[in-house]
């Protein structure tokens, strides 16, 4: 199988973190498939701007090919000047400017299928595709289907649903949200279409547990007898950083020994600044939070091994990959029992829910937790076995080529069958 993935966001040298998802299943798609290339656009931004806003110079850092990790991608240049908004939609201006770089691909490669990581790309590979004549897939991981389905956003999104060949969704709940923009429900949408499959995170690397946890709480100043709190992600509201701070504020006032670390710090794209002011403006989190830069994915494991309790308190996700990582990795973990929470924990035991947004409930599951070695041991146990059994990105992108190359092969079909009827027809006139 030769697929061409599609993606809105891929790792660069501007933001090494970007799309780093996305990354990780193209790279699992590599050892499956017989070839895969990426195409990400990239909007163009005046050389001239670049330095007056700190997004524009990283969108000037973002290179218009490179290798990664084995893969080539491609970063066409699109019309989307950032200081004039969104000028162009994507689907369409992506389109325009990746038109030609796709063609050359095929011509040199002769891809089998497109794949798009998020719906944002999606309105790009079903236009490509009927370029290219090969069928068009694509994954909704999230925002992309929760728009109204009267804006422009939505429609766009109305759009995709309706032309791409195979879509997979992170959590059922994506597929209801697709449903309603269709205006009908998950059960009348053709399985063949419409399938569930989360894309899963990579088998976490084998690591001397202890001593990297000694390292890693040595060089932060954290005592071992203090119960460490892990949050890893985006710093912003949608997030839910302000809610785990009340929590991490609440619980420190019956448990001083509680230190809470935020990992993923990129003060140029996030409220940073305004994090660290809230944590500064109260006593309880002044010397009790740490907030920490985005690191190499690698690194992650590391803060995940040094860690007590794994936090997480987004307001929403398509499938949450942070918490993924963290019960993989053995950290018990306490969420906000968003919904698709609620489908990773799925009555299992895996996980400590909380309802959502409830701040004092949250800083009682952690004070549990931390009172509590016994649980924490039970939680992870479960949610390793929990991680295990559905969401590995390796057997997961396995069973996606699978449901591809069944879609490529009646694409086949369809298209022999046209070549047939056409060479009878014109048969039969002659």
């Amino acid at each position: 199988m030769r697929i061409l993935i599609l993606a809105s966001n891929y790792p660069h040298a501007g933001h090494s973190f970007s799309g780093i998802f996305n990354e990780r299943c193209a790279a699992a798609l590599r050892e499956i498939c017989e070839k895969v290339e990426v195409i990400v656009p990239r909007p163009y931004v005046p050389s001239i701007l670049a330095s007056f806003v700190s997004r524009w110079q990283v969108y000037a850092q973002i290179p218009p090919y490179e290798v990664r990790n084995g893969i080539p991608v491609n970063r066409p240049a699109y019309l989307q000047i950032p200081w004039l908004g969104k000028v162009l939609s994507f689907d369409r201006s992506a389109y325009l400017f990746s038109r030609h770089a796709a063609m050359e691909m095929h011509r040199r490669i002769q891809f089998d299928a497109i794949l798009s990581f998020g719906l944002e790309a999606g309105g790009l590979a079903w236009r490509l595709g009927k370029v290219l004549n090969i069928p068009a897939c694509g994954w909704a991981t999230g925002g992309d289907v929760r728009v109204p389905a009267a804006s422009s956003s939505g429609r766009i999104v109305i759009n995709t649903l309706k032309h791409l060949d195979l879509i997979f969704y992170q959590s059922s709940e994506l597929l209801e949200k697709a449903a309603e923009l269709l205006g009908t429900s998950p059960d009348r949408m053709p399985y063949g279409r419409h399938t569930v499959l989360p894309r899963g995170i990579p088998i976490p690397p084998v690591l001397q547990s202890k001593q990297i946890r000694n390292r890693v709480r040595s060089a932060l100043g954290i005592p071992d007898a203090h119960t460490l709190v892990l949050s890893v992600g985006r710093i912003c509201r949608e997030k839910g950083v302000y809610e785990l701070l009340q929590a991490v504020a609440l619980a420190v006032r019956q448990n001083p020994q509680i230190t809470c670390l935020l990992v993923g710090a990129m003060p140029a794209l996030d409220e940073t600044p305004m994090v660290q002011k809230a944590v500064n403006q109260v006593a309880e989190l002044r010397n009790r939070v740490r907030i920490l830069p985005a690191c190499d994915p690698e690194r992650i494991w590391e803060y995940l091994h040094a860690a007590d309790i794994f936090a997480f308190t987004s307001h929403r996700e398509g499938m949450p990959n942070s918490l993924l990582e963290a019960m993989a990795a053995g950290v018990p973990s306490v969420a906000f029992s968003i919904p698709a929470v609620l489908e990773l924990e799925a009555q299992t035991g895996a996980l400590l829910l909380v309802p959502p947004f409830d701040v004092a409930s949250f800083a009682d599951a952690i004070l549990r937790l931390a009172a509590s070695p016994e649980e924490r041991l039970h939680l992870a146990a479960r949610g390793k076995t929990r991680v295990a059994d559905g969401f590995v990105v390796e057997k997961n992108m396995t069973k996606a080529v699978q449901l591809i190359a069944q879609v490529v092969q009646r694409k086949k079909e369809s298209l022999f069958m046209e070549k047939s009827i056409n060479g009878c027809s014109q048969r039969e006139e002659y």
